[in-house]
């Protein structure tokens, strides 16, 4: 058998048949076969690479869009608040707090959409983006032109941990999965604790082409994420079902595993339905409120 696609048959939910045409991915894991035993030493083998392949990177990528949300206090500290004017009444709350409106309001948009224009694709553009606004921001006038610049700064990266999550989750079992977002999460953390050290170096340029030293801090951190950005275009890891760094052999096997841990390997199609059902759902909001 090939890995040419298979035509399969389901059901929506009322209860219509449907004939879908199933991933080359999908076709690997019908040819292995519903009975055959996992092979423990390549199941092993393969976790350690994916862990290895997907852990580091996302981390790295979380890390500068903590300190691309942090730095503005750093900046403040070396002149911004003197040369924008922010000390004067609510001005620098105003630019801080702001960030989280579109933050918090596009988080779950821009989950929705991480499928349809592809992992690489809407992550790159996100980093990117915001490295974009980042830079930028080393070269506003006023103190309003800061505060659009952070709105713009959270609009573009409100979907990215949610889709950082999103992406782990789907490549490891369910009680793996506490894990890895652990081991990703310190990552993170520890590697964003770096942030005042970058913005006290950064700040030395003081003067160096007539730009000051807290703008500095913003260009040359925005100049590092546009570089990521780049970098997640190649190597930032897709969904299980769409991968291109395994072998067909470790892709039927990753498949295989989420299927008999909770069956949905291969995802089914989002629906309004199924956004406003687990919309709903009062444990996922009490779970957000508890956290």
């Amino acid at each position: 058998m090939t890995n040419s696609q298979f035509e399969t048959v389901s059901y929506s939910d009322s209860g219509t048949k449907e004939v879908s045409k199933t991933s080359s991915a999908e076709s690997v894991k019908l040819e292995m076969g519903e009975n055959a035993e996992i092979d423990a030493s390549l199941e092993r083998r393969t976790m350690r690479f994916i862990d290895w392949r997907i852990l580091p990177l996302l981390a790295l990528l979380y890390s500068f869009a903590l300190i691309d949300r942090i730095n503005l206090g750093a900046a403040y500290t070396a002149g911004m608040g003197a040369d924008l004017g922010l000390a004067k009444g609510a001005r620098y709350s105003i630019a801080t707090c702001l960030y989280f409106v579109p933050y918090i309001l596009l988080q779950l948009p821009g989950n929705l959409v991480l499928r349809k224009f592809g992992v690489r694709n809407w992550l790159t553009f996100s980093i990117a983006a915001w490295g974009a606004v980042q830079l930028a921001m080393g070269f506003v006038p006023t103190w309003g032109y800061l505060t659009a610049a952070r709105i713009l700064l959270g609009a573009l990266e409100a979907s990215f941990f949610p889709a950082m999550v999103f992406i782990i989750s789907t490549w490891y079992k369910r009680h793996e999965v506490q894990k890895r977002l652990a081991i990703f999460y310190l990552i993170s953390i520890t590697m964003s604790g770096i942030s005042p050290i970058l913005a006290y170096i950064f700040s030395l340029l003081d003067g160096k082409r007539n730009i000051r030293g807290w703008a500095w801090i913003f260009i040359i951190e925005g100049t590092i994420t546009l570089f990521l950005g780049v970098l997640s275009w190649f190597f930032i890891p897709n969904f299980p079902d769409k991968n291109t760094f395994l072998t067909p052999e470790q892709t039927a096997l990753v498949l295989r595993r989420i299927d008999e841990d909770r069956g949905d390997s291969i995802p089914d199609k989002i629906t309004r339905s199924k956004v406003l059902k687990h919309l709903r759902d009062w444990t996922l909001w009490s779970y957000g409120k508890l956290t």
